[in-house]
């Protein structure tokens, strides 16, 4: 019984979980994103994870995953990649645009809002 319980708890979570996930995404539509893209700009922006290597660590995802999410936000404008970054032309830094800041700012305050 108690099993059963705590699976029942996890699908109430998980049901709840994709429910504020809907309205993070509709939230972000307007500003041209969607939530996961936002999260990666805040990654770049807040905490300063500028290179594929880490974006793909932190939404625990592979290399080539991570570099459509960073694929999709370089063909919005939103970011940059710099190559040969220290004198190896295989290190790549991010970094966002000015257009990618103002996106991620006007989204971050309508999100505090909707908290």
């Amino acid at each position: 019984m108690a099993e059963q319980h705590e699976i029942l708890s996890i699908s109430e979570w998980y049901l709840d979980a994709q429910q504020k996930i809907s309205r993070l995404n509709k939230a972000s539509e307007a500003y041209g994103l969607t939530y996961d893209q936002f999260l990666v700009l805040e990654q770049i922006i807040e905490l300063g994870n500028n290179r594929p290597g880490q974006i793909a660590k932190k939404f625990n995802t592979s290399p080539p995953a991570a570099s459509r999410k960073l694929n999709a936000l370089q063909n919005k404008h939103y970011i940059m990649k710099a190559h040969n970054v220290d004198d190896d032309q295989r290190t790549v830094q991010l970094e966002v645009t000015r257009e990618g800041r103002e996106k991620y700012a006007a989204l971050r305050d309508v999100l505090y809002q909707i908290g």
